[in-house]
């Protein structure tokens, strides 16, 4: 039935939720997963920093912000955090913390037996980004969270999702 299913993760619980969700029904159908990601921009603070010198993921001694981002452990990584500015540039925190993201809902979609897993980073518009890579890459069915980080400007301006769910040209399976 499902041939290509997107699935827009932000590190939220939601998007995990929606990433387990997705590996199970890839499984199921031997569907293709496409986990993507849109940089998090305006969702920056200092709280990371602060995570990754607890977790000793080793800022310091010639170590960048972003790598020890990127080293911290899948599944401790504290989603309704994201990187201040540690000396790397906003693009670089950016990745590495995009990067954690899809680690992580790439091991949660394998535990439930997807296998044919590609992730991808795009930058933009959340809503926007979502509904075009919809259409470039053929997705049949598009799982997301309900909630995400953008949830009281979300409020004002319309959610993603619910964005998505209007606008996409196939099923949206929303997940809370």
């Amino acid at each position: 039935m499902f041939k290509k299913i997107l699935v827009p993760v932000d590190g939220s619980d939601h998007a995990g939720k929606a990433a387990r969700i997705a590996g199970d029904l890839a499984a199921r159908y031997d569907a293709e997963l496409i986990l993507l990601h849109i940089l998090l921009r305006g969702h920056l603070d200092e709280g990371l920093k602060h995570y990754a010198e607890i977790e000793g993921a080793g800022i310091g001694a010639g170590r960048s912000f972003s790598k020890a981002v990127a080293s911290i452990p899948e599944g401790r990584f504290p989603v309704s955090m994201l990187p201040g500015n540690g000396g790397d540039t906003e693009e670089e925190v950016l990745i590495a913390a995009a990067e954690l993201i899809l680690r992580a809902a790439t091991s949660a979609a394998k535990k439930q037996g997807a296998k044919n897993i590609r992730s991808m980073i795009e930058d933009g518009d959340a809503a926007q980004r979502i509904l075009k890579k919809t259409e470039v890459e053929g997705a049949d069915l598009i799982v997301m969270g309900t909630r995400g980080f953008s949830d009281l400007k979300g409020l004002v301006l319309g959610s993603v999702s619910h964005k998505v769910t209007q606008l996409a040209p196939c099923p949206v399976m929303s997940v809370r």
